[in-house]
């Protein structure tokens, strides 16, 4: 008969096993110390974040109540001012515009009558403006020479003297003329018939 050997199991080193376990557990500890240490940072700034933003809130809430009340006294004074311009201004208005009004209708009335005398001084004035030129013309016509006036009579028609004035120029001027003509012809006539006759200029007189 074979024999049957029985081996137990050999019980675990003490020294092994506590190696092992430590080795597990500081990882751990290391991940929730920094974990911790994480949690801790990020309370302590959403805490700050808090008290910016219920700081902030404040001041929003400050800057909302002042606005606020800005524009309640704007309000307030807008509508004050709007009493006293109704109050001081609107009663003196009223007799002002009527007082217009009247003055509107007096024009109104006069306006026929000014406006007869402005034509009035309107025609008289083109009359004396007429007159003066008039008076300048005959000013510079008799600050001219005689032969030249009397030359403008006879031979043109922009002579400021009447029609019989210049008639009688212009007639007498004609029988000068003639009578020149005639002197002259007679002593072309005589001289020619001296020269003909063989007579010498001035021993005796053409009859």
């Amino acid at each position: 008969m074979s024999a049957v050997v029985h081996v137990s199991p050999s019980p675990p080193i003490p020294g092994t096993l506590s190696a092992t376990t430590t080795s597990n557990t500081r990882p751990l500890d290391e991940v929730l110390s920094s974990t911790s240490r994480r949690a801790a940072a990020f309370e302590l700034q959403i805490k700050a974040i808090e008290e910016k933003l219920a700081e902030d809130l404040s001041n929003c809430r400050a800057i909302e109540s002042s606005l606020k009340e800005a524009f309640n006294s704007i309000k307030r004074n807008y509508r004050r001012a709007d009493k006293d311009a109704l109050r001081t201004h609107v009663p003196p208005i009223a007799p002002e515009l009527n007082q217009a009004l009247s003055v509107l209708h007096e024009l109104e009335e006069r306006l026929p009558a000014i406006r007869t005398q402005a034509a009035h001084v309107r025609t008289l004035y083109d009359s004396s403006r007429g007159k003066a030129q008039v008076l300048v013309k005959e000013l510079r016509w008799l600050n001219r020479d005689f032969t030249s006036r009397w030359r403008t009579v006879i031979f043109s028609r922009s002579s400021p003297v009447s029609w019989r004035w210049r008639a009688t120029l212009r007639a007498l001027f004609a029988l000068a003329f003639v009578l020149l003509a005639w002197c002259m012809w007679i002593a072309l006539r005589g001289a020619y018939r001296a020269h003909r006759q063989r007579l010498v200029w001035g021993e005796r007189l053409i009859s």
